[in-house]
């Protein structure tokens, strides 16, 4: 083989192994582009768990706030309604004490007669009071009265004293048979003969009473309740 051939030969291997180390170089780029961008997308993916985690944990913990937020707002509300019916309760009894203390008081002293009235006079006095205002515990026939407390005040005006409470009331006097009722008695109303409700019968099966904080002192039929007694207190 000449010099010439033999050049020719070696450039030849040359360019080949020139083409193969290429090739090489090319093959192990890619593979190490394919890593990188594998360990890029764990990298991601392990990121992204990580933020789910994250919040998760959040949205666990807003709800945690949140149910405990709640449960500080119905304790506070309960402990506010506990507060109110213990006043409400609180006034209740007072206001039942010392309606007890009145007719302790009035009991002890004997009912008198009706000095020169007949009972139609107090069923006319009454009546001019229809219209007025119900106040619970009240006794004020202009400014307002519950029901015993306008009977009270009726009578009073012709110098009778009379308990403070519907239940003492039904035990005033002496009783009178319904079917012999006169105008200016006491009806007595109730449940199971539990006396609730007082008021004065005025003639033709009509009463006139303190009724409700909504209907005021009024006019009604004498059969609105149940009639547990009818007491008459002096001739």
């Amino acid at each position: 083989m000449n010099t010439k051939r033999k050049i020719s030969l070696m450039l030849v291997l040359a360019d080949v192994l020139i083409i193969v180390m290429v090739v090489v170089i090319k093959s192990n780029s890619t593979v190490q582009v394919k890593a990188k961008n594998t360990v890029a997308a764990a990298n991601v993916l392990v990121k992204s768990d990580d933020a789910l985690d994250t919040y998760k944990d959040n949205e666990i913990e807003e709800y945690i706030t949140e149910k405990k937020e709640e449960e500080r707002i119905r304790v506070e509300e309960e402990k506010k309604k506990e507060e109110e019916a213990a006043q409400a309760l609180a006034e209740q009894s007072r206001v039942i004490a010392n309606n007890a203390a009145i007719d302790a008081n009035q009991n002890n002293m004997p009912n008198a007669p009706i000095p020169d009235t007949s009972y139609s006079d107090v069923a006319s006095y009454a009546v001019q009071f229809v219209g007025n205002p119900y106040v619970y515990g009240g006794t004020s026939l202009t400014d307002g009265a519950d029901c015993s407390g306008f009977v009270q005040s009726v009578y009073a005006n012709f110098g009778v004293s009379l308990p403070r409470t519907a239940p003492a009331q039904s035990t005033v006097g002496y009783s009178v048979p319904v079917d012999q009722i006169q105008a200016g008695d006491i009806i007595s109303y109730g449940y199971n003969g539990n006396v609730s409700h007082s008021a004065l019968y005025i003639g033709d099966n009509t009463i006139v009473h303190a009724s409700t904080p909504a209907l005021g002192i009024r006019t009604d039929s004498m059969y609105i309740m149940p009639i547990v007694s009818v007491r008459r207190v002096a001739e």
